[in-house]
């Protein structure tokens, strides 16, 4: 093992108390993909693991995106339901096409 791998070793075991090689096993097992998006496993986009931060079970492997912005450290499964069902249907309203963003005011510099 070298030192990269010692310290990521030490770090898996001392946040989520698993070694690099279960950590390789989740990997191995969910095909090296993040497993929401399937995003693939690569050096510059690893994936984070996915775990609860009560009980300390762990999930799986995802990638940032998932890990950080759609799950969150929300784990209510009705409130996801409802946010997908919401996102489905869409709000009804509509948006002229006449409507312009409105141009952003310079501030002046002193």
């Amino acid at each position: 093992m070298n030192k990269k791998e010692k310290a990521k070793d030490y770090r898996l075991k001392r946040t989520y108390g698993i070694t690099l090689d279960q950590y390789n096993g989740l990997l191995k097992k969910q095909k090296y993909e993040c497993k929401i998006c399937k995003r693939p496993h690569t050096e510059q986009t690893p994936l984070h693991v996915d775990h609860d931060h009560g009980t300390g079970e762990i999930f799986g492997l995802l990638c940032f995106k998932c890990n950080h912005i759609l799950v969150g450290k929300e784990r209510n499964p009705d409130l996801f339901f409802k946010a997908y069902k919401y996102l489905k249907k869409g709000t009804g309203l509509f948006v002229p096409e006449d409507m312009k963003k409105p141009k952003r005011k310079r501030r002046k510099r002193k």
